[in-house]
């Protein structure tokens, strides 16, 4: 249930509703989206109707850094499951998310040497030059293959010291999970700790390629039939961002992701969603809640 956005943002992205679209921070990645799924339950219990196999419903906080303390929970709770929905954003034209790619990250160091900046600046060695220059070859990397970013960046405290330490977070992505296994191995060639300003690499948490099985395509066969049941467009692909998919679909349970609320914009200051496609989304939780049997 977690979002990127800090405390404070409804000052700057307060709740409104202008036509189609209702806005604030998270409302669409995803706080929407487990909203929808616990309505669409709540329908179904409304209507009377008995899902075929019992449901859990899993809210993580975490999920946005990497899901470090729920992935154990996650895993485990996916083995004694017959399919795993998820309920992230949706895709664009009424899209499900039917494969993730492999994600890393990194944490990334440079050790320099302090001096009075005004006075001895030829002593000091600069962790930040020394991380700039780190963050441009890094960044550099990027090909089709695996991406490379750098989202984070601390150094310094006063300006009249030549900086001993500076602190980056990289994140890479690629399609395929050897592509990442090669960007990882690189990212970790960038240690150098015998050089006058240090720099040093930590491998951070990890998701898996989640690549599609007959038993997730399955799942989307359903959704494209309740899609069409609906007299709605539908379409579906593997998609970057990462989300606890990536584990329960590299595990080999059935799954299907971006089965949440339609919208734009996440991760800032004018994310929304849609409205008129909130009904449509909760009915194909709710089909699909009520497909999913003892012999899928």
């Amino acid at each position: 249930m977690d979002t990127v956005h800090p405390l404070g943002t409804l000052k700057q992205l307060p709740f409104k509703r202008d036509g189609n679209r209702c806005y604030g921070p998270g409302i669409c990645d995803m706080k929407g989206g487990n909203y929808l799924a616990l309505e669409a339950i709540r329908q179904l219990q409304k209507a009377g109707l008995e899902t075929p196999l019992p449901i859990t419903v899993l809210f993580t906080s975490d999920e946005e850094i990497g899901s470090p303390y729920t992935r154990a929970l996650i895993e485990a709770e996916a083995a004694r499951a017959k399919a795993v929905l998820i309920p992230e954003p949706a895709r664009k034209g009424n899209g499900v998310t039917s494969g993730r790619y492999a994600v890393a990250r990194y944490d990334v160091t440079t050790h320099g040497r302090p001096s009075h900046a005004g006075l001895r600046l030829s002593e000091g060695r600069s962790a930040i030059r020394k991380m700039a220059e780190k963050i441009i070859d890094i960044e550099a990397m990027t090909s089709e293959d695996c991406s490379f970013s750098v989202g984070v960046m601390n150094a310094g405290k006063w300006v009249n010291c030549v900086s001993s330490k500076a602190s980056a977070e990289v994140l890479s992505m690629s399609k395929r999970q050897e592509d990442l296994d090669d960007g990882i191995a690189r990212m970790l060639a960038h240690n150098d700790p015998d050089s006058e300003v240090i720099t040093k690499v930590k491998l951070g948490l990890t998701r898996p390629v989640w690549t599609p099985s007959t038993a997730d395509l399955k799942l989307v066969e359903m959704a494209n039939d309740l899609a069409t049941q609906l007299g709605q467009p539908f379409r579906h692909e593997s998609s970057g961002g990462g989300s606890d998919g990536n584990f329960t679909g590299a595990m080999g349970v059935p799954t299907l992701d971006g089965l949440g609320v339609a919208g734009d914009k996440y991760h800032t200051l004018e994310e929304h969603i849609e409205i008129d496609s909130l009904a449509m989304r909760g009915q194909m939780m709710a089909g699909l809640l009520m497909g999913i049997n003892a012999d899928f």
